[in-house]
């Protein structure tokens, strides 16, 4: 397991749309953090949490200056070698994906919230210090956590089809599409083919479960790629937007302010700060 802490001092934070096995527990600490969990946006306010189960879409974004922490495990972590009565009624419906995490931290009461916020800055505390004896404490603050869900039925059961499994999966084929062919062109056709969908309905789809359209996905992706760009090169700026599959550079300039909020010279000279 791991605790990613992150400072971003100037709002530039974002990871577009991923899923990994591992769940992750995200914390904000200050600052204000925008998530689209499955589709669904969340404001993530300082003081709150939020969790992410394992496979599931997610994306994240700062909103001005924020500290944030995501505490990210695989869930075979909390398995036992010897397999028993707890390990059948407690942590296998976990690992399984039989049960899952509410998402959100406002569906727990105030008093539940308090004892979450305890446990979850413990582990970040914990795992940055590494006092004696600190990777015992670690799992033992998670598995409090895990007691206090079920004592309160807080956890959910996994209602997803093997039909729906299958639209899911057919949708990652789409975005992994993205990921290694931002560069070039890329048609509604193509991805809809994917999701063996009609391009109507695939557009629909793809919106109701990533949070916006495929062509919005596939600029702020490429937006994304040209920071990284920008902040590791000194390449002219007109090249960098034919790198990452903009053909039109006044178009280029126009989504950059409107995913970064600045100009792209601009983004680049802060990032060299």
């Amino acid at each position: 397991m791991q605790v990613y802490s992150h400072h971003d001092k100037d709002g530039f934070y974002f990871v577009s749309q991923h899923w990994h096995e591992e769940l992750e527990w995200v914390y904000a600490e200050y600052g204000i953090l925008n998530l689209t969990i499955h589709g669904r946006p969340f404001v993530l306010n300082p003081g709150e949490f939020c969790f992410i189960n394992s496979s599931e879409l997610h994306e994240i974004k700062s909103v001005g200056e924020s500290l944030h922490h995501a505490v990210v495990f695989n869930p075979g972590f909390l398995d036992f070698s010897l397999y028993d009565a707890c390990q059948h009624n407690f942590i296998r419906p976990i690992t399984s994906k039989t049960l899952l995490f509410p998402t959100f931290c406002s569906v727990y009461s105030p008093k539940v919230q308090k004892q979450i916020l305890f446990h979850m800055q413990k582990i970040i505390s914990l795992y940055h210090t590494l006092p004696a004896c600190a990777l015992l404490s670690i799992k033992l603050h998670i598995l409090h956590m895990i007691e206090l869900f079920f004592q309160e039925d807080y956890f959910l059961k996994n209602t997803l089809s093997s039909r729906g499994k299958d639209s899911l999966n057919k949708l990652k084929q789409v975005i992994e599409y993205i990921h290694i062919n931002y560069t070039q062109p890329i048609s509604l056709q193509t991805l809809s083919e994917i999701c063996f969908m009609s391009p109507n309905y695939f557009c629909h789809y793809f919106k109701q479960e990533i949070g916006k359209t495929p062509i919005g996905f596939i600029n702020e992706y490429r937006i994304e790629k040209a920071c990284e760009m920008l902040s590791e090169s000194k390449a002219p700026i007109s090249d960098i937007a034919l790198s990452v599959g903009f053909d039109n550079f006044s178009y280029f300039i126009r989504k950059f302010r409107e995913y970064k909020r600045v100009a792209p010279k601009k983004y680049r000279s802060l990032c060299l700060k």
